[in-house]
């Protein structure tokens, strides 16, 4: 008769380090609180803590777009500190709009890692300036590579995205509006205008109140530049009416 062995338990501690460190990422991505408490549960889970690429790709969407509980906090700092994208994106809007220092800094590195939010604020903040720095602007703008048929739902996407961050803190800046065409030739001269109906076919309600997707003409869609310029301009009116200063 043949005597079966028992098999021996799971054990943490058989698991490799990149599997613990998965385990706290998914964590991580659902709450602070339900990776404080698995990084507790034993010390291998706290010695994989430390690994940064569990910071560095943590998902936030779950997580407040701005911090108000200490662990929040660092958790967030946590996650700046490993170059987390969307961290960066939200430190640099924080640090950028409230005043502070090294705002833009913290976008660009998070546009370096190809953060479309953060690439679409750095461009318009950029055309908001004017002078030398508006061509600046267009040339980063160019790289979210959107199409006419596209562009307008798009940008009103992250203009949403923008704008619910900002509704969410102190806004202390502003950016003057920026002088647009007269008598463009690249659009033949059209104006921007809004056109609602389609976005709200598609159920973007928001979006369609704050549309800006052709000329005049359905067949012409208007010049980037125009484009960019007419955007810009909302944006520097959002901000006017988040600020508290």
């Amino acid at each position: 008769m043949k005597i079966m062995k028992r098999s021996r338990p799971s054990n943490i501690k058989s698991l490799p380090g990149e599997i613990l460190a998965e385990i706290l990422k998914y964590s991580a991505s659902n709450s602070t609180a339900d990776f404080v408490n698995v990084r507790q549960s034993c010390k291998d889970f706290v010695k994989a803590s430390n690994d940064y690429k569990i910071f560095e790709n943590v998902s936030m969407e779950k997580f407040n777009p701005i911090p108000w509980e200490e662990n929040e906090r660092v958790f967030l700092e946590k996650c700046t500190e490993a170059k987390n994208a969307e961290a960066l994106y939200r430190k640099g809007m924080l640090n950028c709009f409230s005043g502070r220092e090294g705002g833009l800094q913290y976008l660009k590195e998070a546009a370096d890692k190809g953060h479309i939010e953060a690439i679409y604020t750095i461009g318009i903040v950029f055309v908001c300036l004017g002078g030398e720095f508006k061509n600046i602007g267009f040339q980063v703008l160019s790289c979210l590579n959107l199409t006419s048929s596209k562009r307008s739902v798009l940008v009103a996407r992250y203009r949403s995205k923008t704008e619910n961050l900002l509704s969410k803190m102190w806004v202390n800046v502003c950016l003057d509006t920026p002088e647009g065409r007269t008598n463009c030739n690249l659009c033949n001269g059209g104006e921007i205008t809004a056109r609602p109906n389609r976005l709200i076919e598609q159920g973007l309600s928001w979006e369609a109140s704050n549309n800006l997707l052709a000329c005049n003409n359905d067949n012409v869609s208007s010049c980037s530049h125009c484009f960019w310029n007419h955007e810009a301009t909302l944006f520097s009116r959002m901000l006017r009416d988040y600020n508290t200063s």
